[in-house]
């Protein structure tokens, strides 16, 4: 029988995505013409629909996009994106995460003292795709220990190492220890973002007090995978689930001891949607479950 709900310290947006969702409604509250957002605002299909709902367009390429206003997602874009919307006469408003922007002002500075930079992060995301286009002739992206292994020995280069905002930080200490064994003077940048930290950190706290944690955010988000895989590691039991509709009463039953739940939310996952999932979990206990919210001072175990 469900008893206790636990819901991490730190859950949620972070500070970059709200800035981002503020600034798209106040775009399109004010604009005259068509708004479209440069792919997703944030990796959340909740907050993706929202603003669909409200008519905000959405387009994939700046090809796609005619007239009217453009905003660029808080994952960023390449120098690159922007000159060709500006070129278009779209009037260009910039969502990026202060966090992301930090990247490229780091892989610039570096760059214009002589540094290749060697970014550790998923080839594919929006947010490497951006600070790739930042300069792509002085930057390798590596996804992995062995790509990063694999890389050439640059004896006579200058190197520095960047990692993607979401990364855990276990695993770029890792990567760090391999990159200074393989280039001694490598220079190395953490650009973590402490939201991550501080929401990672949140389900080590969560894991010894439960018997199974559930992560509310989309398949399309790094950090909201993240924290699953995370919570995987540490929880005989982890689900991540876009909405409460995909929680299985199951989990709960059929021989399955879970006595305590522990609930967190990746930084692009909206308030309401963890609302929903407490209240579902609320109600498949039978309304006996106490939710405790832990905070610096919780000791309960």
């Amino acid at each position: 029988m469900l008893k206790k709900i636990y819901l991490a310290r730190y859950h949620g947006f972070c500070m970059g995505v709200n800035r981002a969702i503020n600034i798209t409604e106040d775009t399109a509250a004010r604009a005259k013409g068509r708004v479209t957002i440069l792919k997703e605002i944030v990796h959340n299909e909740a907050v993706v629909e929202k603003f669909r709902r409200q008519d905000v367009e959405q387009a994939f390429s700046v090809d796609d996009v005619s007239d009217g206003t453009l905003i660029i997602s808080a994952h960023g874009v390449s120098p690159e994106v922007i000159a060709q919307a500006s070129a278009k006469g779209l009037k260009v408003v910039d969502a990026t995460c202060p966090l992301v922007s930090r990247i490229y002002d780091i892989i610039n500075e570096a760059v214009s003292e002589g540094c290749h930079i060697i970014h550790y992060g998923e080839s594919d995301h929006d947010e490497t795709a951006g600070i790739v286009g930042h300069a792509s002739k002085h930057i390798t992206v590596a996804g992995s220990y062995e790509q990063l292994l694999a890389l050439p020995e640059w004896k006579d280069r200058k190197l520095g190492l960047t990692v993607q905002t979401t990364a855990h930080k276990d695993e770029f200490a890792a990567v760090v220890k391999l990159a200074k064994e393989k280039w001694p003077e490598i220079r190395v940048f953490d650009t973590i973002c402490n939201a991550t930290t501080q929401r990672q950190a949140a389900i080590l706290e969560l894991a010894p007090k439960v018997d199974l944690i559930l992560v509310v955010g989309s398949q399309t988000s790094a950090n909201s995978k993240r924290l699953a895989s995370i919570s995987e590691s540490v929880c005989a039991q982890a689900h991540l689930i876009g909405t409460a509709a995909e929680i299985d009463p199951t989990w709960f039953g059929d021989g399955t001891v879970v006595d305590a739940v522990g609930v967190s939310a990746g930084a692009s996952t909206p308030q309401f949607l963890v609302e929903e999932v407490l209240k579902r979990l609320s109600e498949i206990s039978g309304g006996k479950a106490e939710t405790i919210l832990l905070k610096t001072a919780d000791t309960t175990s």
